[in-house]
């Protein structure tokens, strides 16, 4: 049997993940615009130290990306390198400065990235299970013509999960040891395949939301007339809950188009409604032009409050601008 039938007739069964899809997939062919990633961050706000890397393979231009941001005291360390598939490396050591490892699938990985400046060492454990928002979703769907309209412009298989970061944070001066900082912080990772067409997608929210005792991880995203969205809360000591709607407002900085806040209102399955409320405190800005129009992502390390309880995590903002 060819692994294209496998994966058929296990996906004609239910498609379940297991810890084989935490590394690369490879089907024999793929559709235009398909792109594998691995997402790592974590926030550690005593320290002044926000961390955000992204690691993709994109099938049909035969490269990988490796983008990562260091933030150390409001001050940026970035690092975007591509690779072309011929010299990618057998375990993701991609050089001397970016390095992933996949210790325990599902619940433990690591990364390391060194410079002239710093030099960081994060271990990324398991804080609660996955969370696969696209359970059920054929990943295969490119064989078909049953597309749905979302199908055609972003990843059909998407798993995400929180995690709990610590580590080392060395900075240096001259190749001298000036200061170490002991990482520890609340994370979120995620893993995703199938088509991604940036230029495609309207708009997009994305939010992991990290408190003591809970995680608050959703997505809201519009593309060719349709609106996907889904979510899960974890709470310590009792089941998760899924999130079935998502209202979004957001307010920009005067006289541009940054985000400076937004008011979530979730209504999970049992038709509870939450509100939750972000402040950026970080913004990075990551333009991506294409034939279809400009798309602007703003990836924010952001203050929630939930509750009256206060927590932090990420504020993803997407919006493309169609010529």
């Amino acid at each position: 049997m060819t692994k294209e039938k496998e994966l058929k007739n296990q996906i004609n069964k239910g498609f379940d993940i297991s810890e084989k899809d935490e590394y690369m997939h490879d089907w024999g062919k793929f559709p235009p615009f398909h792109n594998e990633s691995w997402y790592f961050n974590f926030i550690d706000r005593p320290n002044k130290v926000f961390f955000i890397t992204r690691l993709a393979f994109e099938m049909g231009k035969k490269r990988s990306l490796v983008l990562l941001f260091l933030v150390i005291d409001g001050k940026v360390i970035s690092y975007f390198k591509g690779i072309p598939f011929e010299k990618m490396p057998d375990n993701w050591e991609f050089d001397a400065k970016v390095k992933y490892y996949c210790i325990k699938p599902m619940k433990q990985w690591r990364v390391k990235f060194k410079n002239s400046r710093v030099d960081l060492d994060v271990n990324f454990e398991r804080r609660f299970p996955i969370f696969n928002s696209a359970e059920g979703t054929d990943p295969l769907a490119f064989l078909k013509e049953d597309y749905s309209k979302t199908e055609l412009v972003f990843a059909q298989m998407h798993y995400e999960q929180p995690m709990v970061a610590t580590g080392t944070l060395i900075l240096k001066e001259k190749g001298e040891v000036i200061e170490t900082r002991i990482i520890k912080g609340f994370s979120q990772r995620d893993h995703s395949w199938g088509i991604r067409d940036w230029g495609g997608i309207d708009s997009w929210n994305w939010v992991v939301a990290q408190f003591e005792d809970e995680t608050i991880n959703f997505y809201k995203a519009e593309a060719l007339g349709e609106v996907k969205q889904d979510g899960i809360i974890y709470s310590k000591g009792a089941d998760s809950i899924r999130i079935k709607n998502i209202e979004v407002t957001t307010k920009m900085k005067e006289n541009e188009k940054i985000p400076v806040s937004s008011t979530f209102i979730l209504t999970d399955e049992n038709g509870k409604k939450i509100t939750i409320e972000s402040k950026t405190i970080f913004s990075q800005y990551l333009p991506l032009p294409s034939e279809k129009g400009l798309t602007e992502i703003y990836e924010q390390v952001a203050i929630f409050t939930f509750n009256g309880k206060e927590g932090d995590g990420i504020s993803e903002y997407l919006s493309t601008t169609r010529d």
